[in-house]
């Protein structure tokens, strides 16, 4: 399984003694830390809980289906609950209250030299595909981790899928998630952002196994000939995505965004999310190397002044033709917005270390002034053996995802296993605009396999030493709305 995009503050500087953050380079290391590896599929981000209406999905052939979005008379099927949702280890992506509304699996399947890949199921709108599939064979497990077996499978990152012959996941914004279900059985989903592919309501889809992709380049990934296909496991579908019954709207803007170094391509409204498509052109005289957009240099506001969260996401540097276009997904607002206000950030070179905003937890909300413009409000947290989740969410203008810092009594770390030594994943809690933080302690070997954790991190220690909770200030952030852009979304 892919490892999760770390929070953004892991990719700071900390003093042992005063978890402090130099402030100096802030921007740069930040979006250098977001960038993306397309050889290698390293396309991380923070998990996403989707608010969906997921399509169905109709059998037409032995490899080959329609999909189309459940009618009323549908209902029946209510209960059939997507493969992959039924463990206990699966990490949710989407609204489960949505899934029971709209899911049918597709089931087909393919093997080749022992290895079978199942597509269960597709949900695609205008902005993100999810495609649901299972790997199976035998000793699966073991073998993804031997590295010096020949036919070692990676049931995540060995996944390709191509939509009309376009590889998907080329833009950013994407992710996978899985779990083995046993030591032969993978289960996993990938979620494509296909708002800048220009994917039609009709295309096929692909989706097979390629042991030896991480070595491939981009245009040999690309080249699919019948030959290949029997060499692993493929299979495809036919996908309708004009008849998945839900409102979307698409706002093609093509407005020059300065402060970014990019143009505002499109707004896209849909019930997987809202996102702005950014378009840069490389202007370096094709050193792509070394450039980086900077698309992400701005708060949001909409008609009423309400600060619309941007989600921490990967950014890419992967071009076509000179062109790079990344997404950014945003909350607090839907089709029904008029507006958008794009603010420039002023960043404050001179003001010294960050400090963090320390208060003791047990009493909720907690909330923290880490700017003028804006807070952020601590709901809960919740402590189990080798797991802290913090539930939050951010009130006004709160860049990227908060630095926590967990601290005890005394004001000194109080992370086992070192300082900030954890699998950090924040999730999106969709249906209210906040968020969780989780924390997770879990020990792993030099493969990636689970070892047993001590006792540091059994629920009763985590408790008794993490008292106090600190988020950094964003103080070295200014905006500059003498200089804002503004979007009218009703032209």
């Amino acid at each position: 399984m892919n490892k999760r995009l770390n929070s953004l503050i892991k990719d700071f500087e900390l003093s042992e003694k005063d978890f402090k953050i130099d402030a100096k380079n802030i921007k740069k290391r930040v979006n250098a830390s977001l960038n993306t590896d397309l050889n290698e599929r390293k396309i991380y981000m923070k998990h996403k809980i989707f608010k969906v209406a997921l399509a169905a999905a109709a059998i037409t052939s032995v490899l080959a289906t329609s999909v189309f979005a459940m009618t009323p008379t549908g209902q029946d099927l209510i209960d059939n609950i997507i493969s992959y949702f039924q463990n206990d280890k699966a990490v949710e992506i989407t609204s489960l209250d949505e899934l029971r509304n709209y899911n049918i699996a597709i089931g087909i399947s393919d093997t080749k030299n022992g290895c079978t890949l199942t597509l269960d199921n597709v949900a695609v709108d205008d902005n993100f595909l999810h495609v649901f599939y299972t790997v199976k064979a035998d000793n699966l497990e073991n073998r993804r981790e031997d590295k010096s077996e020949i036919d070692t499978i990676n049931p995540d990152i060995g996944i390709v899928c191509r939509l009309d012959g376009k590889l998907a996941g080329t833009s950013n914004h994407n992710s996978t998630e899985g779990y083995y279900l046993d030591l032969d059985t993978y289960k996993g989903v990938k979620k494509y952002n296909i708002a800048p592919m220009d994917i039609p309501d009709n295309f096929k889809l692909e989706l097979y196994i390629d042991k030896e992709y991480k070595t491939k380049t981009y245009s040999e990934t690309l080249k699919l000939k019948d030959e290949d296909k029997e060499e692993f496991p493929y299979v495809s579908a036919d996908i309708d995505k004009s008849k998945v019954k839900v409102q979307s709207s698409i706002k093609t803007i093509n407005q020059k965004i300065d402060f970014t170094d990019s143009e505002l391509e499109k707004v896209i409204f849909s019930p997987f999310g809202n996102q702005l498509v950014m378009k840069t052109e490389i202007t370096n005289n094709g050193k792509e190397d070394d450039f980086f957009p900077n698309v992400d240099n701005f708060a949001l506001y909409d008609e009423n002044n309400t600060a619309l969260d941007i989600l921490n996401t990967s950014l890419t540097t992967n071009n076509n033709d000179g062109i790079i276009r990344n997404s950014l997904e945003f909350l607090k607002a839907d089709l029904n917005t008029k507006q958008l206000k794009f603010v420039p950030l002023k960043y404050l070179e001179h003001c010294g270390n960050i400090d963090d905003i320390r208060q003791k937890i047990g009493s909720y909300p907690i909330t923290y002034q880490v700017s003028k413009n804006g807070k952020v409000v601590v709901t809960d947290i919740r402590i189990s053996d080798c797991k802290i989740e913090i539930d939050y969410y951010k009130d006004g203008f709160v860049q990227f995802d908060p630095g926590f810092t967990l601290l005890d009594n005394s004001g000194n770390n109080a992370e086992p296993g070192g300082k900030l030594g954890c699998l950090l994943n924040t999730k999106v809690n969709y249906a209210n605009n906040s968020y969780t933080a989780v924390y997770e302690y879990d020990a792993y070997d030099d493969n990636g396999k689970k070892i047993p954790a001590g006792d540091d991190v059994k629920a009763e220690n985590l408790i008794r030493n993490f008292t106090t909770l600190g988020v950094f200030s964003q103080n070295y952030i200014e905006l500059d709305f003498d200089n804002a852009i503004i979007i009218d979304l009703e032209k």
